[in-house]
């Protein structure tokens, strides 16, 4: 079965749900799922179908729906699934929520492909190159400065990609780059309550005594930190636990939520809203 999605935002009026899947079941699609939900006066639909049998090619599709669209105001996104997508991914010394990433990619578990890996130190070439995946070593330097982002743009250029996901890449991204790749760029960093900031999040959270850390995976912003959060979890901490033990719960936390992001933007499953995400199953 081939599956194409689309997903719909606009002005919450009568008569939505009725006149997509109408124009849709007028087209012949056998209608998969569908999922809707409404806040301040807003809409928001996803709706899957199988395109055996659908009458409009892929190419054709935006302008058939086009008076539906200008009729209701709408904002909308169509998938045919007629390509994987294309992940560009960014890491430091880390490796494992980029080793997580690669190995979902490997087995099918997450559908794309993975033009590249960019990093800023050499630790995990090894592991990249024998997939046979492009690894780009680009010096960066400590403070905000941003004369490495000009290479990276090029190498993303050359490489084009539908989204961008830094796994535990420790360097801040410049407004104008953030800008200039044109796509959607996902992080994953710790969550802990209360919040940890420096080089030694565990370290701290430890010597506080904390009972509950977590992850968080979100889009990038310029202001650091404070995009739409897509995903998030968290883990009970005993006081038995050590600081080792906190860093392994903590490296399962950011590697589920940081694949849960990744596999929910490929699949067409986010409609950014103000700056929320909305998430559909």
């Amino acid at each position: 079965m081939q599956i194409a999605n689309l997903l719909i935002a606009c002005p919450d009026t009568k008569g939505l749900v009725h006149t997509i899947t109408g124009f849709l079941y007028q087209n012949n699609a056998n209608l998969v799922t569908i999922e809707q939900h409404i806040e301040d006066d807003m809409f928001f639909m996803r709706v899957e179908w199988d395109i055996a049998d659908f009458k409009i090619r892929p190419e054709d599709f935006i302008r058939k729906i086009q008076p539906i669209q200008k009729k209701f105001s709408m904002n909308l996104n169509v998938d045919f699934n007629n390509r994987k997508k294309r992940l560009g991914l960014f890491c430091s010394k880390d490796p494992y929520c980029l080793m997580d990433i690669l190995v979902r990619q490997q087995t099918g578990e997450l559908n794309v492909e993975i033009p590249f890996v960019i990093s800023n130190f050499e630790d995990c070439r090894s592991y990249v190159e024998n997939l046979g995946i492009p690894f780009f070593f680009i010096a960066t330097k400590e403070g905000l400065n941003f004369e490495h982002e000009a290479e990276q743009l090029e190498i993303i250029k050359k490489h084009p990609t539908d989204l961008l996901a830094l796994a535990r890449y420790m360097k801040v991204l410049s407004a104008e780059f953030i800008r200039k790749t044109g796509q959607k760029i996902i992080n994953v960093h710790h969550s802990f309550l209360p919040s940890f900031v420096g080089a030694r999040p565990y370290d701290e959270a430890y010597e506080r005594g904390v009972k509950l850390i977590g992850a968080t995976s979100h889009y990038v912003t310029p202001e650091l930190d404070q995009g739409p959060i897509i995903e998030q979890t968290t883990r009970r901490i005993h006081h038995a636990h050590k600081v080792e033990n906190l860093k392994t719960m903590g490296r399962e936390s950011e590697k589920e939520v940081f694949a849960f992001a990744i596999k929910k933007h490929v699949r067409n499953k986010i409609i950014v809203y103000k700056n929320r995400t909305i998430v559909f199953a």
